[in-house]
């Protein structure tokens, strides 16, 4: 029973940023939400080359990184277009199950002779998912492992256009 797994990097931080694609490129990281914890949310590259990580206190975010950009959060945007890049998954026959923002798994099996094996069912995904791309900035990532926890992780070491397929069942996807 072969596990996928889409994973879309920085999602939160990509819609919030919005039209200002150049702000992925700086020191960037989600804003803290007004009166609860004063820690950062998401970061993009640049702020993670400067040790700032999803969590950090802002105060020490600041100091390793004094030109950090901070951007409100916008919970509204990032729930309204997630539910859109899940109806794209549905679109293929998947019984798509989110777990958070940026990241949702399903079910491949019943799809496999449907859309010609794995490689098959990753493919369409991701045309199923390029109508969004083409309007955000973010690339989905694909990971395929015979359980869910193993397809995270693949998709985790996935590069865009070139999903991570373990095969050879649960021994494999150990190692």
């Amino acid at each position: 029973m072969p596990i996928v797994c889409v994973l879309l990097p920085r999602f939160q931080l990509t819609v919030a940023v919005g039209d200002r694609s150049e702000l992925l490129q700086r020191p960037t990281a989600l804003a803290p939400e007004p009166g609860g914890v004063q820690a950062v949310g998401e970061v993009s590259l640049a702020a993670e080359a400067f040790g700032v990580h999803p969590g950090m206190r802002l105060g020490e975010a600041l100091a390793r990184c004094p030109r950090l950009s901070l951007v409100p959060p916008d919970p509204a945007d990032v729930a309204d277009i997630w539910e859109r890049v899940i109806v794209c998954l549905e679109s293929i026959g998947a019984a798509v199950e989110p777990e958070r923002p940026g990241l949702a798994c399903f079910d491949a099996q019943g799809l496999l002779r449907l859309h010609g094996g794995i490689e098959g069912v990753a493919r369409v995904a991701r045309r199923a998912l390029r109508r969004r791309e083409e309007q955000s900035f973010w690339p989905a990532r694909f990971g395929v492992a015979p359980s869910r926890f193993a397809a995270v992780a693949a998709a985790t070491r996935a590069r865009v256009r070139r999903p991570v397929i373990v095969s050879g069942g649960r021994e494999q996807a150990k190692r």
